[in-house]
């Protein structure tokens, strides 16, 4: 019962830190996006490429990420995956929730 009440209060925290409700038929707020876009920018650009830009030869290419799938994402960051290194003592949930704010949107340019 605590998991369950848990992961229905996170995205609730998640949402109130950063403002207010996403628009009708939108999932995220702009402020979660450029919530988001600034963590990226501390935390995987160096890998991932400004603007998650990058040849995806030898990096996932996050522009091709699955928008349906925040929880794979979520794992990848939290645990790590292949060469990419386990964030879970890096970043808080919340870190986590709006870089998926800001990846499963492409950006900000896919809102829906």
């Amino acid at each position: 019962m605590r998991v369950l009440l848990a992961l229905l209060v996170l995205p609730a925290a998640t949402l109130a830190q950063t403002g207010s409700d996403p628009p009708a038929g939108l999932r995220f707020t702009a402020e979660q996006i450029e919530s988001g876009r600034a963590q990226f920018h501390r935390t995987c650009a160096q890998c991932h490429g400004r603007n998650m830009v990058n040849s995806g030869t030898t990096i996932y290419d996050l522009r091709k990420f699955p928008v349906d799938d925040p929880e794979r994402f979520k794992h990848s960051v939290t645990e790590g995956k292949g060469n990419m290194p386990s964030f879970k003592e890096a970043l808080t949930p919340e870190q986590v929730s709006v870089l998926w704010a800001y990846v499963g949107t492409r950006g900000g340019k896919e809102l829906q």
